[in-house]
């Protein structure tokens, strides 16, 4: 079944063709990738889900809520780890007790604990990727989009994210992978979507 449709989805950037009449089904039952290289318009996809930028035709969302984890996102520089990540999921989650004990498992998972009181510009760029994708799992929605999730992440990690996404999968949440490398994921069930698209 499909969460998301879009019809005839279009979208242009200063007369320049992006994508052109889309129509794109984004189904819960298998993980949706979008492939292709830079400047393709996988983030300009994304950007038209979220309902970040204007486009022409339909998005068909269902009032689903989403959790997003940019490639690059500019943090708030003073401020610990900790303390953003509580802030990002009391937003969406009641139960402070349940929250920091997500946000303890996922300082784990991820092997940064040690960062916990860290403000956020002492971090390198590949601890921050992971605070990126942290404040993404700790965001309780219906649709978990992912771009470039696996750059500048460690083995370790990488492994550890795919675990977690099977975990969101198998709560029938949707799931939209945005990469250059899908051989990465070694997922059975799965939507590709080529950029850029025809």
């Amino acid at each position: 079944m499909c969460q998301i449709i879009t019809e005839n989805l279009t979208k242009n950037y200063k007369k320049r063709p992006i994508f052109t009449n889309v129509n794109i089904c984004l189904d819960s039952s298998k993980y949706n990738f979008f492939i292709g290289e830079n400047g393709t318009g996988k983030s300009t996809m994304i950007k038209c889900l979220l309902d970040e930028i204007k486009y022409s035709g339909k998005i068909n969302k269902h009032n689903l809520t989403f959790s997003y984890a940019p490639e690059a996102i500019l943090l708030p520089e003073y401020i610990s780890v900790y303390n953003f990540l509580l802030l990002i999921a009391m937003v969406k989650r009641k139960d402070k007790q349940e929250v920091i004990k997500l946000i303890d498992n996922y300082l784990k998972l991820f092997v940064i604990e040690k960062y916990r009181y860290h403000l956020i510009h002492q971090l390198s760029k590949g601890t921050r990727q992971k605070i990126i994708l942290i404040q993404a799992l700790l965001t309780k929605a219906d649709v978990y989009i992912f771009d470039e999730p696996l750059s500048g992440l460690d083995l370790e990690s990488r492994k550890n994210f795919i675990v977690e996404i099977r975990k969101l999968k198998r709560k029938n949440k949707l799931i939209i992978i945005a990469t250059h490398f899908i051989d990465e994921y070694k997922f059975r069930y799965k939507n590709i979507y080529k950029f850029p698209l025809s």
